[in-house]
């Protein structure tokens, strides 16, 4: 049983602890106690596929541009190889069409219907493909419903509903794509309608270089889309790979090789070997603001000194870290405040220091 008498005392040194932290916040240049933070990376995926290589290991440090995962990227180098041999067949054709008319000296007006024609029947084409597509889609969610519903029952695996999302997730992706395709044949069709028009009212012979240009334009079009499509699709190769953003040690590792990557959602953490976060806590009536200037001390024989400049102060008051509590007991609250720390700073991350604010400001 504790004596009433110490127990009042205790009670007493508690509220003055409390009388001095606010006394300090009071005056506006507190000391307060500050801990470093590390440099954090939550490293994802830029789409949804599967993980065919995986590399990120905790503990392991790495360096920057060092490979951590692979995204399966083989329908996109079937994708790519197919544009490619497009592509180059594409090339051809604007030379083919130049000798053409060469000979014939100026270009035809069945030549400026064709193109008419051409771009008419590609934008029927894509329409009935996106149709289709949509379609396919709808039949595809409507089927993932059904299979979880088996899945609650336990008449199916819960791997085919994952699959199936997946095939959704590439579908949808794919669709989303259609309205710019079909914007752009648009835009080639009115063109082509646009040049037709002009050749019948203003076509002479001596026009015919002119004519040339204009009949080859729809091809030399439809090469720089093409070469658009394939840089796109070099892109999404690119981003496959996925690589350390900076030097540092990997301290989670959520994902296993054959998993499912979703587009946006962290699966690795990574704490960089860069500059790191210095945050004091002070209380929360304390007037502080950007600029306000301080001192950070190590928790050393040596109390050594780093200089250091407030950066931001936090506008919400949150429960400051236990381990700085006055009382181990007793929660304490206050206001985060960043501070900036010299380059050349060497402090641990997770580090306690005190701070001794040298300028206040008005916030």
């Amino acid at each position: 049983m504790i004596p009433r008498h110490i127990l009042s005392l205790a009670i007493w040194l508690a509220s003055t602890a409390g009388a001095v932290w606010l006394a300090r916040g009071d005056a506006g240049v507190a000391d307060a106690p500050a801990q470093i933070l590390p440099q954090e990376f939550r490293i994802a995926a830029a789409e949804t596929a599967r993980l065919v290589e995986l590399h990120a290991v905790v503990g392991q440090r790495v360096r920057a541009g060092d490979l951590l995962a692979r995204l399966d990227t083989s329908v996109l180098e079937r994708e790519i190889a197919t544009g490619e041999a497009h592509l180059r067949q594409l090339r051809t054709e604007p030379g083919a069409s130049a000798a053409s008319m060469e000979f014939d000296g100026y270009a035809s007006e069945r030549g400026f219907q064709s193109d008419v024609d051409e771009a008419a029947a590609q934008l029927e084409a894509v329409r009935a493909a996106q149709a289709q597509q949509a379609a396919e889609l709808a039949a595809l969610r409507e089927e993932i419903v059904r299979q979880r519903r088996l899945v609650k029952e336990g008449l199916t695996r819960a791997d085919r509903v994952e699959e199936l999302g997946v095939r959704a997730t590439s579908i949808a992706e794919s669709a989303a794509a259609w309205p710019a395709r079909i914007d752009s044949l648009q835009s080639r069709l009115r063109a082509a309608e646009a040049r037709l028009r002009e050749w019948r009212a203003q076509h002479k012979p001596s026009s015919a270089p002119e004519s040339r240009e204009a009949r080859l334009q729809p091809l030399v079009a439809r090469i720089a889309e093409q070469q658009e499509a394939l840089r796109v699709l070099r892109t999404r190769l690119a981003a496959a790979r996925i690589v350390a953003p900076a030097d540092g040690e990997v301290i989670l590792s959520a994902a296993r090789l054959g998993d499912v990557a979703t587009a946006g959602v962290p699966f690795v953490i990574l704490h960089g070997a860069g500059p790191r976060m210095l945050v004091a806590y002070v209380n929360e009536r304390a007037q502080l603001g950007p600029g306000a200037q301080a001192v950070a001390r190590r928790r050393t024989a040596a109390r050594e000194e780093l200089p250091t400049t407030v950066h931001r102060v936090a506008d919400a008051v949150a429960q400051i870290p236990p381990r700085f509590w006055l009382i181990p007991t007793i929660p304490q609250w206050g206001r985060e405040v960043y501070l900036e720390l010299p380059a050349t700073a060497a402090l641990d991350a997770g580090e306690a220091v005190d701070i001794k604010f040298i300028t206040g400001g008005v916030r």
